[in-house]
Order: C-alpha cells, then structure tokens, then sequence
C-alpha cells in the first residue's frame, strides 16, 4: 500500500517580515492593529448589550437571594463592560461601568448593600450599551453625572 503524502509549506508571516529590510513601521503596526480592532465593532457592542442584559438579571438574582458574594460577578461583568467600551472609544459606557465597579467592589468587601445604587448604575450601563455611539448625542453626560451623585452618597469620601 502506497501513500501520497503532500507537504505543504507554512509562510510564517513574522519570519517574513523580519526579512524585509526596515521591517514595519509603528505607524504601520499602529495602523493594521486599528483595523483589526476595528473590524470587530460590531461583535463588540452587541456583546456589549448582551453583557449588560446578564448584568441586569445577575443583579436581580443577587438582590433576590441576598448573597453578597454577586457582587464578584457584577464586578467581573463591569469590569469586561469597561474593557470593551474603552477599546472601541464609547466613553460614557466606559465611565459608568467603572463607577459600578467601584461601588460592587465596596460592596463585595462587607459593607451593607445599596441595591437602589446597583440598579441605577445597571440601567445606565444598559442604556449606554443600546445606545453605543448615539450615547454623546443622546445625553450621555447628564446619566454619568447622576452616577457620579448616586455613587458620591454611597461610597465614603476619598
């Protein structure tokens, strides 16, 4: 029994590039790693308002049962919100959803839970998250200076 067997030959891009004299640029590597990103938008900000629709049912789930040990997974859920939001410029999302992290972080450490300034930070972030790049247009400020207030009377003065 005889086989044929094909090997095929791998360019490795990196090798090749290396070759080049002069390599790539910074403002080339700059600018492809913006295209890449970019080519990602609206993944992003779909799993954006789907990051914020789990966010509203944990908070739910964590204000029914009383289990203080939500607010790791509130803190987590913010948290991926804000890494998201701010690689893709929408900073008002950004903002507020590291506002929410700072008061779940205050919460996860054993002080009584504020559920009023969960939900208000929640429905913002779902707002922000429908809103995605109309949010400026859409007074986007006016939510993150209610934030700022809500989360001012929660969290103690620094």
């Amino acid at each position: 029994m005889t086989s044929n067997v094909r090997v095929f030959a791998v360019e490795n891009k990196l090798a090749q590039i290396t070759r080049e004299p002069g390599g790539r640029t910074i403002e080339n590597a700059v600018r492809a790693a913006e295209t890449r990103i970019e080519s990602t938008r609206g993944a992003s900000v779909a799993a954006l308002v789907e990051k914020a629709e789990q966010m509203t049912a944990l908070a739910a789930q964590g204000r029914a049962a009383g289990d203080p040990a939500v607010f790791d997974g509130i803190y987590d859920m913010s948290n991926a919100i804000f890494g998201i939001a701010g690689a893709f410029g929408l900073k008002a999302l950004a903002d507020a959803a590291f506002s929410l992290c700072d008061l779940a972080d205050w919460f996860r450490g054993g002080e009584a839970a504020n559920w009023p300034a969960i939900d208000v930070h929640v429905n913002g972030i779902r707002l922000l998250a429908t809103l995605g790049d109309k949010a400026g247009a859409a007074g986007a400020e006016s939510i993150l200076e209610g934030l700022r207030r809500v989360r001012a009377r929660v969290l103690p003065a620094t």
